[in-house]
């Protein structure tokens, strides 16, 4: 789970990665612990499927730029081989992947993302 005080939004993530000291705070929801969510990722992922993929895109992201640790936001697509980093470095403009698309450093092979087992 991450939080976002900023934005007074906990929610999940379908993947995060953290560098250097976990940060973490506890979570509650009208008074109740939601358990530990994390605080400072550096790089959030999020799976798009057809309903989520306008919050995805918006509401989440919009909550996610308010992470002061936060350097990339990855959308991969279910529908197609494609993956979006958007990058805060950049303004937060994003970058569609081709063959390759470097997610925070690391040269990834989209195929590979997509490819099944036999």
């Amino acid at each position: 789970m991450l939080s976002i005080p900023a934005a007074g939004l906990a929610t999940y993530a379908d993947l995060s990665v953290v560098c250097g000291a976990l940060e973490t705070l506890t979570a509650k929801k009208n008074g109740r612990s939601l358990g530990q969510a994390v605080t400072n990722p550096v790089v959030v992922v999020e799976v798009l499927s057809e309903s989520t993929e306008r919050y995805d895109r918006d509401g989440k992201f919009q909550a996610y730029k308010q992470i002061a640790s936060l350097e990339e936001y990855v959308l991969v697509s279910q529908d197609e081989r494609k993956v979006e980093v958007y990058r805060r470095k950049d303004g937060w403009r994003g970058e569609a992947s081709g063959a390759r698309i470097g997610i925070h450093g690391v040269e990834v092979d989209v195929d590979r993302l997509y490819a099944t087992a036999e």
